[in-house]
């Protein structure tokens, strides 16, 4: 594993196949949770190292040729684990308790998708980033409000010449309601929107309220991967062993025009 001397890992006293346990739940858990990296595509892990990632050049007329840099966040949560847990597993066969392993998991995805969504205090996210479109949308108490919305996105993006495919993000509460069936038919209005958004409708958990439609297209927006999500061990502790989640990315926008924002 790439930087796994930095992780600590061969300095746990557990066994290949405990570890095979923890890498697992940290996984499922985290997927309960990230959105960014279903709307998005990835690029890398290139590595903890990673601490920037420079943008465009900049040639202002007279100037030196310059380029500005992208912060890469390093994200990191701890859990830990009973010795005597582990030794029962180890011993038995008695899976351990990891609904700890599972705690830190999810909230090193939430981290993950605020710097997705909402940004840092060093970088804008989806939501905010400068030079983006934007649409207000209505409540969706009534049915069909949902689709109304969504074409003028879709419509916004169009002018912009950026004609899709689409993928989209909402918040929980709008999302759910996208689940309701037309009163005509069988059909719901998730089902009619997935014929106009075609690469993708999720629920993202980080947002409140509103959501973003982006056109399709590592061109436009992508999140770049230093360390992908990773346990290390960090030692023992009376008695506990005590881990970490690490992780570190950056979202890097290529073209904000690409992106419409629902408020």
């Amino acid at each position: 594993m790439v930087g796994e001397s930095y992780l600590g890992r061969s300095d746990a006293p557990i066994t290949a196949e405990t570890w095979t346990i923890l890498d697992t739940t940290m996984v499922e858990a985290a997927k309960s949770m990230l959105t960014g990296r279903r709307l998005l595509h990835l690029e890398g892990p290139y590595g903890l190292g990673l601490k920037a990632i420079p943008l465009q050049d900049n040639a202002p007329e007279g100037k030196l040729i310059r380029s500005g840099f992208a912060p890469v966040d390093l994200i990191q949560t701890s859990f830990s684990l009973s010795k005597r847990d582990l030794a029962a597993y180890e011993r038995d066969g008695m899976l351990p308790n990891t609904a700890a392993v599972a705690v830190a998991a999810i909230e090193a995805a939430r981290q993950e998708d605020q710097v997705v969504f909402t940004g840092t205090d060093q970088a804008k996210g989806l939501m905010n980033a400068d030079g983006s479109q934007s649409v207000k949308i209505a409540g969706w108490d009534k049915i069909g409000a949902a689709a109304d919305d969504l074409i003028k996105a879709v419509t916004a993006l169009d002018q912009a010449g950026f004609h899709g495919p689409y993928a989209l993000a909402l918040s929980p509460a709008r999302y759910n309601l996208l689940f309701r069936r037309y009163p005509q038919g069988s059909t719901t209005e998730l089902e009619h929107l997935q014929q106009m958004i075609t690469d993708g409708i999720f629920k993202a958990p980080v947002l409140k309220d509103g959501g973003v439609l982006i056109a399709s297209g590592q061109q436009y927006a992508a999140i770049v991967l230093g360390q992908d999500m990773t346990i290390g061990f960090t030692g023992p502790s009376q008695e506990n062993l005590d881990f970490t989640i690490s992780e570190s990315l950056a979202l890097l926008i290529r073209e904000p025009r690409a992106i419409c924002v629902l408020k």
